[in-house]
């Protein structure tokens, strides 16, 4: 049998695909259509819901998932994908969310790919695409964030890309069950950004995190301007309870970056008018961030 062929066969024995859900509906019914014509079927699909009262749990089990009940108010970024991970042996997990889909029927063999062939590799995500709908901003941000070239992150990456070596989404993301086992998963209640405190740990573990522009999925927004300070108010608040991160880059100096890409960016695109749009979306972002990080220093600090 040909090499190639026998590989395609191993990976498809030992991968899983787990999705948080709740209240789902149709875009499940979108993801789940989409990894039924990925060329690298998993071997089992998860779905860990938390008592969802639409279609969630029909679409799933229509698509022969496995759906495992969990209560709304115990779901938790961190635990709830620890749970999951903990109901499969599977050598590759991959992670999506909800509305996530799949742009093409290569996204699951992209994103073990690397992995199958570097077994340092703890880490593998992929890059979002901007909806059909979505906004100049959201693609400009989509783009900032998940640019065409695929990179391999490693310690030695920390002197050029600072704090976004780190950088990662389990938006669409497989770890390596062996390594993450090892190092703990994910940290169990956790505000946001428990793939990036994940993503850290690997690296400072001597493992590496790849980025693959070829696995991709549609995933963006139209943040309103109170979720979007919602949001970056609990960004500022996991940052205060993670300062370390800190040492390797201020995000002071990451969000200037954004700020004189997106408006060269707009420039070239002849969209100067959005210019103003961006800085004052950048300027929420940034207050809400501060009041985060003061909210979380006085009055919930966490324990450590």
């Amino acid at each position: 049998m040909h090499s190639s062929v026998k590989l395609f066969k191993k990976m498809m024995r030992f991968t899983s695909v787990i999705i948080p859900t709740f209240n789902a509906g149709g875009e499940l019914s979108k993801v789940l259509d989409a990894l039924d014509t990925q060329t690298l079927k998993a071997e089992e699909i998860l779905i860990v819901d938390s008592n969802s009262n639409d279609s969630t749990t029909k679409i799933a089990q229509n698509h022969s998932c496995k759906v495992i009940k969990i209560n709304k108010q115990d779901f938790d970024h961190g635990t709830t994908r620890n749970f999951g991970v903990a109901q499969t042996n599977s050598e590759f997990v991959v992670f999506l969310t909800q509305d996530a889909i799949p742009a093409d029927e290569q996204m699951i063999a992209e994103l073990i790919k690397p992995m199958q062939t570097d077994p340092s590799i703890a880490i593998c995500y992929g890059r979002q695409l901007p909806r059909a709908n979505a906004r100049p901003l959201e693609r400009f941000f989509r783009e900032f964030n998940y640019p065409p070239q695929s990179i391999l992150k490693t310690k030695d990456s920390i002197p050029i890309l600072g704090l976004k070596t780190f950088f990662c989404s389990n938006c669409c993301l497989a770890i390596r069950l062996s390594i993450f086992n090892k190092l703990g998963g994910f940290k169990n209640n956790v505000i946001v950004n428990e793939d990036m405190l994940f993503a850290a740990k690997a690296i400072k573990a001597d493992y590496a995190v790849y980025y693959n522009a070829k696995a991709k999925v549609y995933h963006s927004h139209s943040y309103s301007l109170p979720q979007i300070y919602k949001r970056y108010f609990k960004i500022g608040r996991f940052f205060a309870d993670n300062k370390w991160l800190l040492q390797y880059g201020k995000l002071k100096a990451y969000g200037w970056n954004i700020a004189k890409s997106g408006i060269t960016t707009l420039w070239k695109e002849k969209k100067p008018h959005y210019t103003v749009a961006l800085l004052a979306e950048l300027a929420i972002k940034t207050i809400a961030c501060k009041i985060g990080w003061y909210y979380q220093l006085l009055f919930n600090k966490e324990k450590t």
